[in-house]
């Protein structure tokens, strides 16, 4: 079963920081593999060992450029001009079969650009390709440490539905840690409204 999602034809967009500083959004492409390895590569061993992926391992960067399919994976990125780096990564997972209507949203933001409005504008704008795309629902998993992250979420209407006791086990050392699931409703059933409010 094909997902419900159209074909999307993204425009890059400029998104201004808390600074000032103006970042670019735009699809990852594959001319984009060096940056992408580059901004990975900052990443510390404790921010690593926490992704689901080994973003430090260029065969992971290689194999997310060889297999770009945005009917799949929609990876948007900020680029920050000035210094022609990656400043933050986000996508839009889109699910399939019975979940075809849902998307799953990842994150991560360069260790400079933190604190600076850059995740929340780059969930914004996962929430509006989310719209476009006419999906129900956006979920995240967030570990349950990061409450910065999970309050930004919160902030832009995910709501907090459960708590996942070791529900992640990081790559390396295969530690466990709980992880908080966050969902946000896009669209709107009127007929299932019209019963809640009558």
């Amino acid at each position: 079963m094909e997902n419900v999602v159209p074909k999307l034809n993204y425009a890059p967009k400029r998104s201004i920081l808390i600074t000032g500083d103006v970042v670019n959004f735009k699809l990852l492409e594959k001319s984009d593999r060096e940056a992408l390895s580059r901004f990975f590569a900052q990443a510390s061993e404790h921010e690593a060992e926490s992704l689901r992926d080994d973003v430090r391992n260029p065969a992971t960067i290689a194999h997310w450029i060889d297999s770009l399919d945005y009917h799949r994976v929609l990876p948007l990125l900020a680029w920050d001009e000035p210094t022609e780096r990656i400043a933050g990564v986000s996508s839009l997972h889109l699910l399939k079969g019975v979940y075809r209507h849902t998307a799953e949203v990842r994150i991560f933001i360069g260790k400079d650009y933190r604190r600076l409005g850059l995740g929340s504008a780059m969930i914004k704008e996962l929430i509006e390709v989310g719209n476009k795309l006419g999906l129900y629902f956006l979920k995240a998993e967030i570990l349950a440490e990061n409450q910065l992250a999970i309050k930004a979420f919160r902030q832009l209407g995910f709501e907090a539905k459960c708590t996942i006791e070791d529900g992640f086990m990081t790559l390396g050392k295969g530690e466990t840690r709980d992880a908080v699931l966050l969902m946000k409703r896009l669209q709107i059933n009127l007929e299932e409204d019209f019963f809640y409010v009558f």
